[in-house]
């Protein structure tokens, strides 16, 4: 009978703090689905993620972006489609609801509606893009590529953020204009097609790959000027086969980055400083110190996480025709680089908002309980139970705190670590091709794929392949 008004407002403070760490783990629920997709049972990874994909709640964009992913593995363009044009929907919907990124929120982001890495969102488009052009969809393939680099840009004009435009985008953006204009005959779509090869030279002028595609391009558009200066900047690249049709080849190189701890708050150098620093210059209330809110907090999380690379033992693809080693795959799009950077950039960007934020909750928490000790201690009912009281109120706050402050580990598991591009012109006929997995060095890591393939003149014939280790 001895607690009354003093601890019962405490045990509410502790429900506050408690109720949070509830919420389901996104990770583990994705768990079984990753183990079968990383084994190559896409169809019945994605077949078990139904449930949570068309069941609206906090996670439903991640789940709808793993089963797209899944679908599109499996070779099932169309299902992978339908899923991910809802996810992108989804996620416009729910980036346009976040008004700004108040600091707060990062003390338990599990809590809210995940809205997807910038890169996350973005790459939702790529792979629309890339399942319209294995369905000979090139109008709709050309309009979600433009969306990747169009969503780039406003990210960078509304976050300041500085993201270079996606190559691996703008690459099949000039081979979907280029189809449009083989089958229109039309002369605009093949300029278009050139400006993106001529953006994409500016953008990286190392990439041997699209030497040939400037020359093929000039000479096709009979700028015989700029032909003539490809020519003399890289020698000649053009020679193709009359009447030849192409292969291009799309790789996605193992397993993506995810996201993982930074390890205890206080051991980041930067963070504590930023926690202390915040202290020192706000007013602390009675009972309140700064090294006891440093106390309440030496076993908190860092509440942002950080990207950890995992596994790719493919560097490249190397494509072989009729037993001749005759070209490879380029590495265009850096997925797990970009995941990486991006959020150790945010880092730089938010840690001392984050600590500010950190600090302000836990002298509010601190101050709660030592007030309750004190309404304890005047109380006549307490008697010697307001230490007591007390110490169960500081470890409520100890544990609220620990449940508020962690990280949000939620990302999307089942992308590549890179994407890859290979074209390969060939006289009309049949072949057999043999996809070699190498590494850096050459050599062959997992079983090549072998392959019977026709080549059409003057078209373009699309394979989609996919390392997961």
């Amino acid at each position: 009978m001895f607690m009354k008004k003093g601890f019962q407002i405490s045990v509410v403070a502790l429900m506050l703090f408690i109720i949070p760490g509830c919420a389901a783990n996104y990770n583990q629920v994705m768990k079984d689905s990753e183990n079968m997709f990383y084994y190559g049972q896409y169809k019945e990874a994605a077949r078990k993620l139904l449930p949570a994909v068309n069941r609206s709640g906090k996670d439903q964009l991640l789940f709808m972006m793993e089963a797209g992913m899944m679908l599109h593995a499996g070779g099932d363009y169309e299902n992978s489609n339908k899923v991910l044009l809802e996810a992108g929907k989804l996620a416009d919907r729910i980036a346009t609801s976040i008004t700004k990124e108040a600091a707060s929120l990062f003390l338990n982001e599990t809590t809210t509606n995940y809205k997807g890495e910038d890169f996350e969102r973005v790459l939702i488009h790529m792979y629309l893009g890339i399942n319209f052009l294995m369905l000979n969809d090139a109008d709709s393939a050309r309009v979600e590529f433009k969306r990747v680099n169009d969503l780039l840009r406003d990210i960078n004009v509304t976050t300041g953020k500085t993201y270079k435009q996606n190559l691996m985008a703008k690459y099949l953006t000039a081979i979907a204009f280029e189809i449009i204009a083989d089958r229109d005959n039309d002369y605009n779509d093949r300029e278009f097609a050139y400006i993106e090869y001529k953006q994409i030279y500016e953008l990286d002028s190392r990439l041997a790959l699209v030497y040939r595609d400037l020359q093929r391009l000039a000479r096709g558009l009979n700028d015989m000027e700029d032909y003539n200066t490809w020519v003399g900047r890289f020698g000649k690249r053009d020679n193709i086969p009359a009447n030849a049709g192409e292969l291009v080849l799309i790789f996605q190189a193992g397993q993506g980055a995810v996201k993982v701890s930074r390890g205890p708050l206080l051991s980041d150098q930067a963070m504590a400083g930023g926690i202390r620093l915040s202290l020192g210059g706000m007013p602390l209330k009675e009972g309140v110190t700064i090294a006891g809110v440093l106390g309440a907090l030496r076993i908190a999380e860092n509440p942002i996480p950080r990207f950890q690379k995992r596994s790719n033992r493919v560097d490249h693809l190397v494509v072989n025709i009729n037993g001749m080693d005759v070209d490879r795959t380029y590495l265009l799009e850096d997925i797990e680089t970009t995941a990486v950077k991006n959020l150790e950039d945010d880092y730089k960007r938010l840690y001392m908002k984050v600590a500010a934020g950190i600090a302000v909750k836990t002298a509010a928490a601190v101050g709660a309980g030592y007030a309750a000790k004190k309404i304890a201690e005047q109380s006549k009912q307490a008697g010697g139970y307001a230490g007591l009281i007390g110490t169960i109120v500081g470890a409520g706050v100890g544990a609220g705190l620990i449940s508020q402050i962690k990280p949000d580990l939620r990302c999307w598991h089942t992308l590549p670590a890179n994407m890859q591009l290979g074209r390969i012109f060939l006289p009309p006929g049949e072949y057999t091709v043999t996809v070699k997995y190498c590494d850096a060095s050459g050599n062959e890591v997992q079983n090549s794929e072998v392959n019977t393939l026709v080549v059409t003149k003057g078209k373009k014939s699309f394979y989609n392949y996919r390392s997961r280790f």
